[in-house]
């Protein structure tokens, strides 16, 4: 664990947390601990025992590994495997279309782009909804056809 002032410990939790957008009393309420407890390791002035790092990281949805490393990087969600199997069923009606199948490159960097473009697009537009289909083009021309 890097503890060279910028990311000690209780940093590290306290990123956790506000990498999930909660509040010191949502969080510590999500835990079922005293705001002033959470507090107190966050600012790592009490230490946070085994069994509580585990509720810690499960309700963050990290790993304690990650928390350890100081990777604060949250774990996907079902709404996240939701999507994925929407683009790959999307891009795998693409390509029954196609005179050829593409190439398992072509197929992979079609589904991670139209993933990660589309994601975005509905974190920054509220109210949007997740739909594969506005990047036909794009796979079309991953793929290397055009309509």
């Amino acid at each position: 664990m890097n503890t060279d002032g910028s990311h000690t410990f209780g940093k590290i939790l306290q990123d956790a947390r506000e990498t999930k957008n909660l509040s010191l009393g949502q969080a510590a309420k999500l835990l079922g601990v005293p705001k002033t407890s959470l507090w107190r390791w966050e600012n790592n002035e009490t230490k946070v025992d085994a069994q509580r790092l585990v509720d810690i990281a499960a309700a963050y949805g990290l790993s304690v590994s990650a928390i350890f490393e100081g990777k604060i990087m949250t774990a996907p969600t079902q709404t996240d495997f939701d999507r994925l199997g929407i683009v790959v069923e999307h891009i795998e009606g693409i390509i029954q279309n196609l005179n050829a199948r593409p190439k398992p490159q072509a197929v992979r960097t079609a589904v991670v782009e139209v993933l990660r473009l589309e994601t975005s697009r509905v974190l920054e537009t509220k109210g949007s909804t997740f739909d594969p289909s506005r990047y036909n083009g794009l796979v079309e021309g991953i793929f290397g056809t055009s309509s």
